[in-house]
C-alpha cells in the first residue's frame, strides 16, 4: 500500500487507529463515512456506512450469524476455509469455535474511521478509494 499517493487515502491512513477489540460504541461516531481495518499495518477491509455506529457494531458482535457482516463473513472464509455460502448461511451453521476465530480475528485488528457529511458521500468516497486499492478482503 506504500504506492497510495491520493490525498484521500492519505487522509484515510492519517486518521487515528484503535484496536478494534477495546473500541465502545459509544466511541464510534454516529455519522455516515468509511472505515478500514487494518493488519500489520496493512489496509485489509475498507467499508462505507451511513452509520458508522450501527455499522461497525454489527461487524464487532460476536452472534453466530455471519451473515449481516461482509466483513465477518469473508473473514471466516480466509482464516477457516470455509465457502462463501456457508458463513452466509441463515439461519447460521457457524459454530462457537468458528466465531470465536473470527471474532479475535476482527478484534486483534487496527479500525480507522473517516466522517462524511452524507451515505451518497461515503458511497462516492468508498468507490474512489476501492479504484485506487484493493484490500484483500475486499477483493476475496
Amino acid at each position: 500500500m506504500a504506492n497510495l499517493t491520493t490525498s484521500e487515502w492519505k487522509v484515510v491512513l492519517a486518521q487515528p487507529r484503535m484496536i478494534a477489540g477495546s473500541i465502545r460504541r459509544s466511541d464510534i461516531p454516529d455519522r455516515p463515512g468509511v472505515y478500514a481495518w487494518f493488519r500489520d499495518d496493512e489496509c485489509v477491509y475498507l467499508g462505507k456506512a451511513s452509520n458508522l455506529r450501527s455499522r461497525i457494531s454489527t461487524h464487532l458482535r460476536t452472534s453466530l450469524d455471519l451473515s449481516r457482516s461482509t466483513l465477518r463473513s469473508w473473514v471466516a472464509v480466509r482464516e477457516l476455509g470455509l465457502t462463501r455460502e456457508q458463513t452466509r448461511r441463515r439461519p447460521t451453521v457457524m459454530t462457537d469455535v468458528q466465531v470465536a476465530v473470527v471474532t479475535a480475528w476482527i478484534r486483534s485488528c487496527d479500525l480507522a474511521w473517516l466522517t462524511t457529511g452524507s451515505k451518497e458521500e461515503a458511497a462516492s468516497l468508498e468507490a474512489r478509494l476501492l479504484s485506487e486499492w484493493h484490500p484483500p478482503i475486499n477483493v476475496a
